[in-house]
């Protein structure tokens, strides 16, 4: 039998990492777009005058300023799942614990609801801050973009 308390961790760990991945694309994104893409327009304007295809330069400039945006797409969906299964593993917890020590064990039936809630939480918390990423690289996306 899979040892549920392995899978506890193995849960917060992946929410954890995915927390602090979002997180690391969102800083990165910022720091691009505060030091590097003024320069990068410019580049693009100049590139442009010099006569080069203009679809091929408006696509390579666009997908400078998005990227990362696929990533945090990936958290946004991916963490509310992942909190979803701690929620799955906790009940499960429970379940085990009633069958094997009965109803009357209440300490160690609300410990797995108790990780239930946690996990679910968690992965709502890191799925809001993933959101909040993105939709501050969209604004900056559109802000910094050739179409204005």
């Amino acid at each position: 039998m899979v040892d549920i308390e392995l899978l506890h961790k193995v849960v917060y760990v992946l929410l954890f990492l995915v927390f602090f991945a979002s997180t690391f694309v969102f800083v990165e994104r910022i720091l691009f777009f505060t030091f590097s893409a003024p320069y990068e327009k410019k580049e693009f304007k100049m590139k442009l005058e010099e006569g080069e295809d203009k679809d091929y330069l408006f696509a390579s400039y666009i997908s400078k300023l998005s990227r990362g945006k696929g990533f945090l797409m990936f958290s946004i969906t991916s963490a509310p799942l992942l909190g979803l299964l701690g929620t799955v593993f906790g009940i499960m917890e429970s379940f085990q614990t009633m069958a094997e020590r009965g109803i009357s064990d209440i300490a160690m039936v609300s410990k797995g609801v108790a990780f239930a809630l946690r996990a679910t939480a968690l992965g709502i918390v890191v799925a809001l801050f993933s959101l909040a990423y993105y939709y501050v690289l969209n604004a900056l996306v559109k802000k910094h973009s050739i179409l204005k």
